[in-house]
């Protein structure tokens, strides 16, 4: 016996595509000139009447459905000299889907953007669309980016979170010193908590956990946003738009008239954001936001450079969470994990201590991963960190202090998940910072 769901699953698995998508690339494979230069002379006229054809609808849809059903954070749609290729990003990783016919890619491309609602007639400039779809009456925002390349337009569609699915602080993988750490954090009544990391380390997954953890509080909280990645009931979120001019400075200006107890700022990307994201910590509000930095320390003298003065900064920062995602052990495949001698040596390990990663199986499509975990080290402002931070000295100052206070280095967290067999010595070695 098998419920509808495993027999879904089972046909997702073994079938790259759902069978309407493969039927669509079938039929459109057909019609499509094998030739890359002769696909490139086919008009525009011709590219826009295929985008609207039932076959490539449904190869689109088919497409976005496979790519939400196998949990995929972004798709990709890249052109080559002769073909292009579909991949997602699953976990982190790149997993490749299948290629298809350079000729295709007017069409699909023309589809894309009329489902982003973007200028199908511009193949010049890069272009920026949203929409949404809905999968068994689960509703999901689509943020899609359209590239011109030296082989035709690249598509890249970014997966948002969507509604319903915010996670809280106790399901982020916190130690439980850490959770109510930063659940005090959460709890003043004015200051700055700033998340930091690289592009997809799941900032503002862990931004949307603590106004999950704030909207409990009652208070008035107003988010500035580019893109709102998940909706929220209680919270007013705007959307940033710098074609007419809405950026996050002008936002924030207009939202402190609103009388927020609570800021979030999506990311602070600039001189005049920062300032008035200190100017607001220090009048009464809690002020959350993200930041590019490779490490906690670096956030402190990151906004020193953008031109906020130390002794503001030194007053109005609580702490800085700095985060990676490292990927799980599948637990149904363990195995004793082969490490090389440089990653002993890179992270002072012993040759006698043993790891272990997952070699692959059915529940896991042969990757040894499902899912992942956030590695992360929370530096909290205390009064010598304080008084160090008005001083305006280095990172590397405000490390050690933050070592001597008991923030437990982002390596150190994750070596002590791979200890816990949670993830691969591998995974810490990519993410490693000292």
């Amino acid at each position: 016996m098998a419920t509808p769901n495993e027999i879904e699953h089972a046909i997702e698995h073994h079938y790259q595509l759902a069978s309407e998508s493969a039927e669509a690339m079938e039929e459109l494979d057909g019609t499509a000139d094998v030739d890359s230069e002769e696909a490139e002379r086919k008009t525009l006229e011709e590219a826009e009447r295929l985008s609207k054809e039932k076959p490539l609808v449904r190869l689109v849809n088919g497409i976005f459905l496979d790519a939400l059903r196998r949990g995929a954070s972004d798709i990709h749609i890249a052109p080559g000299e002769h073909q292009a290729e579909l991949w997602l990003r699953i976990d982190g990783a790149r997993v490749s889907i299948r290629t298809f016919s350079k000729g295709l890619m007017p069409a699909l491309v023309s589809r894309i953007k009329i489902v982003g609602r973007m200028d199908i007639a511009e193949h010049r400039v890069p272009q920026d669309g949203r929409a949404r779809i809905v999968d068994r009456s689960r509703v999901v925002d689509l943020r899609i980016s359209v590239l011109p390349t030296a082989d035709g337009e690249s598509v890249v569609v970014r997966v948002l979170s969507g509604q319903g699915t915010v996670k809280g602080i106790g399901e982020l993988g916190f130690s439980a010193v850490d959770a109510e750490l930063l659940t005090d954090l959460l709890h003043r009544n004015n200051g700055i908590i700033l998340v930091t990391g690289p592009s997809g380390a799941g900032k503002s997954t862990t931004l949307y956990a603590a106004l999950g953890e704030l909207v409990k509080q009652n208070v008035n909280i107003i988010t500035v946003e580019d893109p709102v990645e998940a909706r929220m009931a209680g919270i007013e979120q705007v959307q940033i738009n710098a074609a007419i001019g809405l950026t996050f400075a002008q936002a924030l200006r207009q939202i402190l008239r609103h009388d927020p107890d609570v800021i979030m700022v999506g990311e602070i990307r600039d001189d005049e954001t920062g300032k008035i994201a200190v100017e607001s910590a220090l009048t009464g509000h809690l002020v959350l936001s993200t930041l590019h930095t490779n490490d906690a320390a670096s956030a402190v003298t990151r906004l020193v450079e953008m031109g906020i003065e130390p002794y503001l900064l030194g007053s109005s920062l609580l702490g800085v969470l700095a985060q990676r995602l490292v990927r799980r052990n599948c637990e149904h495949c363990l195995a004793e994990e082969k490490v090389a001698p440089v990653m002993r040596r890179a992270l002072g390990l012993g040759e006698d201590e043993r790891f272990y990663h997952g070699v692959g199986c059915e529940r896991c499509s042969h990757t040894g991963y499902r899912g992942r975990i956030a590695a992360y080290e929370l530096l909290r402002v205390t009064e010598p960190l304080r008084r160090l931070i008005t001083s305006g000295v280095t990172a590397d100052a405000v490390t050690a202090q933050a070592l001597v206070d008991g923030m437990v280095p982002l390596t150190d967290n994750a070596l002590a998940r791979a200890r816990r067999r949670e993830t691969s010595l591998a995974e810490v070695y990519r993410v490693r910072l000292r």
